[in-house]
C-alpha cells in the first residue's frame, strides 16, 4: 500500500514549508510545492543513518506499534518543522504515516479523542487531526464524516476537502444513505453559513463532491442537483469537485453539465480547470484529447488553449526557465486549437510567466515579446503583454516598450493605462 496519498494536504505542504490557505493558486505554485516535496520523501526513503556514538541503525519507536504516540511531542516538532519552513525530519513523518496507517478505526478514534483533549494550539490539533484523518477516511468514510460533523461550521481549512472526498467514496458504495445523510444536515443547519456573502464554502465542497459521484451513474440527478443551488454558486462547487480528476468516460457528460448549469461567463474558467488537470501528463497532447472529448466548441478552445498555455509556461518558468522553443512549441498548439489567437495568448502568457515564483523576470519576458511582435509584425503580442500586472510593476520599461506598438489607437489606449 502507497504512503504517500494517505499525506494530508495540510500536512504536506506543512512538511515543505508553508501552511497553504488560498484556494486559488496558480498551478506554478502548486507545481513548485509538489517539487519541494518530491525532493523530501527522496530523501526520506534514503538509508537510514546510523548512531554516530555506536555506528548501528537509530531504534524507531515509531515503527513499533507497542510504544505509545506522544502526539504533544509530534505537535511540537510539526510545529518546528512549519517555522524552519519545511526543513524537519520527513523520514520521521513518514513512519508516523505508517504507524498510523496500520492502526485499526477503533484506535484512530481514540487518538483523536486524545488530541482534542490536548493543551496544544488549534493549529497543531488540526495538522495532527489532518494526519490521523486520510486513514480512517479509508478505513470508513461514513464514521469519518460522523465524528467531525459537528465542525462543519467551523474552520476545518484542509480538513473539509479531507470530508469532502469522504463523502464523495460514501456516495459512491451507498448514494442513498450518504444523500440522506447530507440532507439532514442540511436541515440541522451544520451547513448553515456564517459568512457575509451567505455561503457556506464546506457545503459547497460537498455539492461538489456528491454531483461527482452523480455523474458517472447519473447525470440527470446530477443536473438536477447542480441547478438546485444559487446561479452563482454552481461554478464554485464544480471547482471543489475538481480536486480530483473527471474519469474520462464521465468527460462529456461533465462538460455538458457545466454549458447546461453554469453561467456563461464562467464556463470557460470551470471547463479549463477540468483541462489542467490532465495537464500534467502529456501535456498539451492530452489537453487536445481532452477537447476532442467534451466536443469542445471554437470558443471554448480558445479559452481552454490560452489558459493552458500559461499555466503549462508558468510551470517551465518556474523548473528551468523559459526558452525561446518552448514559446514556439505553445504557440503552435494554440495556432492549432485557436487559429488567430497565437499573439495575443503569447503575450499573456508571458506577462503571467513573471509571476511564477522562478527566475524568469520582467526584462526576460519583455525580450522575447519584442522579437515576436517583430517577426509577426501582430500589435498584439505587446498589447496582451502590456495589459498584464507586471508592465504595471515596471511602468518604466512598459512605457518604451509600448511605444512599439504600431497602430497608434491602441498604443494610446495602452500608455494611458500605464500612467
Amino acid at each position: 500500500m502507497k504512503l504517500i496519498p494517505y499525506i494530508p494536504p495540510v500536512v504536506a505542504l506543512v512538511i515543505v514549508g508553508g501552511w497553504i490557505g488560498s484556494e486559488r493558486q496558480s498551478l506554478a505554485t502548486l507545481e513548485k510545492e509538489s517539487v519541494l516535496l518530491r525532493k523530501r520523501i527522496a530523501a526520506a526513503h534514503a538509508p537510514a543513518s546510523t548512531s554516530a556514538q555506536t555506528g548501528k541503525p537509530s531504534p524507531d519507536k515509531l515503527s513499533d506499534p507497542k510504544q505509545p504516540l506522544d502526539w504533544k511531542k509530534l505537535a511540537a516538532q510539526m510545529e518546528e518543522m512549519q517555522r524552519s519552513g519545511g526543513m524537519g525530519d520527513m523520514r520521521t513523518m513518514l513512519r508516523l504515516q505508517q504507524r498510523i496507517t496500520a492502526m485499526s478505526k477503533e484506535e484512530i478514534l481514540a487518538s483523536l479523542d486524545e488530541v482534542a483533549a490536548m493543551d496544544i494550539s488549534a493549529q497543531s490539533k488540526q495538522m495532527l487531526q489532518g494526519l490521523l484523518m486520510g486513514p480512517l477516511i479509508e478505513k470508513d468514510p461514513e464514521l469519518a464524516l460522523t465524528r467531525f460533523s459537528s465542525q462543519f461550521q467551523g474552520d476545518l481549512n484542509g480538513m473539509s476537502y479531507q470530508l469532502a472526498n469522504a463523502f464523495t467514496k460514501w456516495a459512491e458504495k451507498d448514494m442513498a444513505k450518504a444523500t440522506a445523510w447530507f440532507e439532514q444536515q442540511i436541515a440541522d443547519g451544520n451547513f448553515d453559513s456564517k459568512s457575509l456573502d451567505g455561503k457556506s464554502q464546506t457545503r459547497l465542497r460537498f455539492e461538489g463532491a456528491l454531483i461527482s459521484a452523480l455523474i458517472s451513474s447519473d447525470p440527470e440527478a446530477a443536473a438536477k442537483r447542480l441547478g438546485a443551488l444559487p446561479e452563482d454558486q454552481r461554478s464554485q462547487a464544480l471547482q471543489y469537485f475538481q480536486i480530483s480528476s473527471v474519469k474520462e468516460s464521465d468527460q462529456l457528460a461533465y462538460a455538458k453539465l457545466i454549458r447546461e448549469q453554469v453561467p456563461e461567463k464562467e464556463q470557460g474558467q470551470v471547463l479549463s480547470q477540468m483541462a489542467s488537470r490532465v495537464m500534467s501528463g502529456d501535456g498539451y497532447l492530452a489537453v487536445t484529447a481532452l477537447m476532442d472529448r467534451i466536443q469542445a466548441t471554437p470558443a471554448e478552445r480558445a479559452s481552454i488553449a490560452g489558459d493552458t498555455a500559461s499555466s503549462k509556461i508558468q510551470q517551465l518558468a518556474y523548473q528551468k526557465g523559459i526558452t525561446r522553443e518552448d514559446i514556439d512549441s505553445m504557440r503552435e498548439w494554440v495556432s492549432s486549437q485557436a487559429p488567430g489567437t497565437a499573439d495575443s495568448t503569447t503575450g499573456k502568457v508571458l506577462a503571467n510567466a513573471t509571476q511564477g515564483g522562478g527566475g524568469f523576470k520582467f526584462t526576460d519576458a519583455a525580450a522575447l515579446a519584442v522579437q515576436y511582435h517583430e517577426s509577426s509584425g501582430n500589435d498584439d503580442v505587446l498589447v496582451s503583454f502590456l495589459a498584464g500586472w507586471p508592465a504595471r510593476q515596471h511602468k518604466e520599461e512598459a512605457r518604451l516598450l509600448a511605444e512599439k506598438i504600431s497602430d497608434e489607437t491602441r498604443r494610446a489606449d495602452v500608455l494611458k493605462n500605464l500612467k
